[in-house]
């Protein structure tokens, strides 16, 4: 079906408002209008929207925590056209447009504008088992996360305050273990997952809770066309700015990924630098040309995550005597990816509680 109508959608966590516009007339103002982000705030903009007779909609939202999901999922289940994006993206195109106010109606606005203007992407829902496993392992990072965080802040505080802080962390200790079966549990209801989680297991220096982060993070993996798409979502490409002959800046990660799998693949990546023998030679060539600590770190997660890519998108187990194929990705996408040896990149040490 053709789509006959561009909705802007402002979403927060009790309503959304929303922004719609007839294809082509994108400098119109376009109908508003507010919904409470419930089921029953679905129902009323499905009516809302046959009233307006906008059968069809490209409807766009900004990727806000999770508030938007349940919308985004009614949208799809509802034949619409769906693109969730970031909210970078967003931000800078208001500010392209010189906007210099700020409400939820506008806000609808600019992004119905931005999603007929600008070139977006369609939205595919997580396959349910594979959302199940994402929630899993990001609550048990999280927890993770705050038990470091208390056992740090223990060795500094009196005898009393240490006693309660650890009647805490042994309560934390034991939703940790049950959050550990669960992913065990639904892992082995869950074959395929299981296998895949097997198959990034295999790779030396990745242990099994690495494996499902990874897993868990990564969209399918039909999904994904080269190694440089997973390399990017995990926010390990690299970002520099050089502009004319004074400007020549330090390359960093951009970040712009999941959070939860760059911090489990900082310590993999440790890891890996004694027991993956492939990350090992890299290893060892970046230090023989004098490259930092953690510029070598960055460069084994940025090769453990093509690791990832390859055992996934082949289905084998690793072999570190497999020959590499040849590169099918030009080079221009391949280096904005992020190949393993660009120079000085940096990365800090990734934060305590990364929820």
């Amino acid at each position: 079906m053709k789509v006959t109508h561009i909705l802007g959608i402002d979403i927060s966590k009790d309503k959304f408002d929303v922004c719609l516009q007839p294809v082509g007339m994108e400098d119109t103002p376009g109908h508003h209008a507010a919904f409470d982000n419930t089921p029953a705030g679905f129902k009323k903009l499905r009516r809302w929207l046959a009233q307006q007779q906008a059968p069809y909609v490209h409807a766009c939202l900004e990727a806000t925590s999770r508030y938007g999901d349940a919308l985004a999922l009614f949208l799809h289940q509802q034949s619409h056209t769906v693109s969730i994006v970031n909210p970078r993206r967003i931000h800078h195109y208001a500010k392209s447009l010189l906007v210099r106010t700020q409400h939820d109606a506008l806000d609808a606005r600019i992004i119905a504008r931005f999603c007929a203007t600008q070139k977006t992407t369609a939205w595919q829902p997580t396959p349910p088992a594979l959302r199940q496993l994402q929630d899993l392992t990001r609550l048990r990072h999280f927890l993770v996360s705050q038990n470091q965080r208390l056992q740090n802040r223990a060795h500094t505080e009196s005898p009393a305050l240490r006693r309660f802080l650890q009647r805490h962390l042994g309560q934390l200790e034991k939703s940790i273990a049950e959050l550990e079966a669960q992913i065990a549990e639904h892992l082995q209801a869950h074959a395929s997952l299981a296998q895949q989680v097997a198959l990034v297991d295999s790779i030396a220096g990745i242990g099994p809770v690495t494996a499902a982060a990874a897993v868990a993070e990564l969209p399918p993996i039909e999904r994904l066309e080269h190694a440089g798409q997973a390399v990017a979502l995990a926010g390990l490409d690299p970002q520099k700015k050089d502009s004319g002959s004074s400007v020549r800046g330090v390359a960093h990660l951009s970040k712009m990924g999941s959070r939860p799998l760059r911090a489990a693949l900082y310590m993999a990546a440790v890891s890996a630098q004694t027991h993956n023998p492939i990350v090992r030679a890299l290893a060892e060539r970046l230090r023989a040309k004098g490259k930092t600590g953690k510029t070598v770190v960055c460069a084994a997660m940025r090769k453990l995550m093509r690791l990832i890519f390859g055992v996934l998108k082949t289905g084998k187990p690793f072999d570190p005597n497999y020959p590499a194929p040849a590169r099918a990705v030009p080079c221009e996408r391949a280096r904005a990816s992020g190949g393993d040896e660009l120079p000085s990149l940096q990365l800090a040490s990734p934060p305590v509680a990364t929820a």
